[in-house]
């Protein structure tokens, strides 16, 4: 039985607990969804998405790191990255990402090429990536919309707001 002297001391506790769990939910939701600097789209790349309809926003912006495995140059003018991400962002992937990008996740750095696919031309109209473009076997950190693209089924960060190789 609770004496009456010991509820401040219990609701104490509570309040430390709920304060301790509140921020351990806001680190691990942070490192999965990208911090708020990281987030921004100053240039507005978003709008230079072609098609967007074909993408459904999962996260309005995440930052996740992993391995280059592949770079494919894309007709539309994007640059495929195709890239093993690090054990904490595994949930990210689903079984199309398995079955058709080898257990990668995509990131697109778009508009960064020529664009030779004709629906694609309006979309980079005025607009050409200043993002770097990676290498296979390279450490490297996205940060950018997680999506699902609805033609392939697979999860991507698209289009990619920031690069960063370490």
């Amino acid at each position: 039985m609770v004496k009456m002297n010991q509820w401040p001391i219990i609701a104490l506790i509570l309040i430390v607990v709920s304060s301790v769990g509140t921020t351990v939910y806001y680190v691990w939701e942070a490192s999965i969804m990208g911090t708020p600097s990281l987030c921004r789209d100053p240039l507005n790349i978003r709008s230079h998405v072609y098609n967007p309809a074909r993408l459904q926003t999962v996260r309005n912006c995440i930052t996740v790191s992993g391995i280059v495995n592949n770079v494919i140059v894309e007709a539309d003018g994007d640059y495929h990255v195709w890239f093993h991400v690090d054990r904490q962002f595994a949930s990210l992937l689903n079984s199309a990402n398995n079955d058709y990008l080898q257990g990668d996740l995509l990131a697109e750095i778009i508009c960064a090429t020529t664009v030779n696919q004709q629906d694609a031309v309006l979309a980079c109209e005025n607009y050409s990536s200043q993002i770097p473009i990676p290498s296979k076997n390279q450490n490297i950190t996205v940060t950018g919309p997680y999506v699902l693209d609805n033609v392939h089924g697979w999860m991507e960060v698209h289009p990619v707001y920031s690069l960063s190789t370490s």
